[in-house]
C-alpha cells in the first residue's frame, strides 16, 4: 500500500502541476488552454529526441524542453485564441482542440506510435523503503512541483512581470487603464502553461514511456484536477491532484486499471454534483 501511496503522490503531483496551466489561462483570459494534454507529450517526446537522438545532457535536454514549449504556447495564443477572443467568438475552444490533434498526429508520424523510453538515471534502480520498492524520481517530483510553486510565487510577488499577470488576471479592464499590455499578459499565461505541461511530461516520461497518445488521458485528468479543486484556486488544484492520484493508484492496485478510470471520473462526476464549482472553488457574486 505504502508504494500505491508514494507512486500516487508523483503522478498526483503531475497532474496538479499539468492543472495549474488551465489555472493561469482561465483566470487571466477567461479561456482555457485545451491542448495542454499534447502540450505535456510534446515536451517529453522533444527531451526524448534531444537525449536519444543528438546526445543531450537529461537535464539540458529537460530545460530546452520546456523553453520549447514556451514558444508552442505563445504561438497557440497568438494564432488559435486570440484572433477569435477578439470577435467576442468561442470558437478558440474548437481551434486549442484542433491544434492538440494536429500535435498529437504529427507527432505519431515523426515518433511513430510504439511507446519509447526516455532515459533518466533516476528512474532506473528502485530504493527499498519500509519493504517496498520506489524509483528516486517518484520521490523527486513532489520535491520539483513544491519548488516550482515557490517560484512562481516570488515571481508573482518579486517581478515586475509577474506583477503585472497578477494583475491582469485580477481585474482586466482596471490593468488596461493603467498602461499594461493584457495581450502580451495573455500570451505569456499560455507560455507558463504549456511549460508548465512540458514539466508534467519530462517528469513522468521516465516512469510511464513516452508515446505520442500520452498526453491524452494526463490532460484529461489535470482538466478534472482543475475543476474539482477550483479554476481559480491554485493551492485547490494541487490538493486535488494529489487526491486523485493517491485515490486511482490506489484503486487501480487493488482492482485495475479498468477500475482506476471509472472511479476517478465518477468521483469527479459526485463531486461536481454537491460542489458545481469545485472543493475549494467559491461562487462568484455578480452585479446585475
Amino acid at each position: 500500500m505504502l508504494q500505491l501511496v508514494l507512486s500516487g503522490l508523483a503522478i498526483g503531483c503531475v497532474y496538479g502541476l499539468v492543472a495549474l496551466g488551465y489555472n493561469l489561462t482561465y483566470v487571466t483570459s477567461k479561456t482555457l488552454n485545451f491542448a495542454q494534454g499534447s502540450a505535456v507529450m510534446l515536451g517529453a517526446v522533444t527531451a526524448l529526441i534531444l537525449v536519444v537522438d543528438f546526445g543531450w545532457p537529461t537535464p539540458l535536454a529537460m530545460a530546452a524542453a520546456v523553453l520549447v514549449l514556451g514558444a508552442f504556447g505563445l504561438a497557440l495564443e497568438r494564432l488559435a485564441v486570440r484572433p477569435f477572443v477578439s470577435r467576442g467568438s468561442m470558437a478558440w475552444v474548437m481551434s486549442t482542440l484542433a491544434v492538440g490533434i494536429i500535435v498529437e498526429n504529427v507527432a505519431q508520424l515523426v515518433f511513430g506510435k510504439s511507446p519509447r523510453g526516455l532515459p533518466n538515471a533516476l528512474a532506473e534502480h528502485p530504493l527499498t523503503m519500509a519493504g517496498v520498492g520506489i524509483y528516486p524520481l517518484e520521490l523527486l517530483i513532489p520535491v520539483v512541483v513544491l519548488g516550482v510553486a515557490w517560484a512562481a510565487r516570488i515571481f508573482y510577488g518579486a517581478t515586475m512581470l509577474g506583477r503585472a499577470l497578477r494583475a491582469t488576471a485580477f481585474d482586466r479592464e482596471a490593468s488596461l487603464a493603467v498602461g499594461i499590455d493584457v495581450n502580451r499578459m495573455v500570451g505569456l499565461s499560455y507560455a507558463l502553461s504549456s511549460m508548465l505541461a512540458a514539466v508534467g511530461g519530462v517528469l513522468i516520461g521516465p516512469l510511464v514511456g513516452v508515446s505520442s497518445t500520452m498526453g491524452f488521458l494526463i490532460g484529461l485528468k489535470a482538466f478534472a484536477v482543475a475543476i474539482v479543486g477550483g479554476l481559480e484556486m491554485p493551492v485547490g488544484i494541487l490538493l486535488a491532484g494529489l487526491a486523485y492520484g493517491v485515490t486511482e493508484n490506489l484503486v487501480g492496485g487493488y482492482f485495475g486499471s479498468s477500475a482506476k478510470e471509472i472511479f476517478g471520473f465518477g468521483l469527479v462526476i459526485l463531486v461536481l454534483f454537491t460542489r458545481p464549482t469545485g472543493l475549494f472553488g467559491r461562487t462568484m457574486l455578480r452585479r446585475i
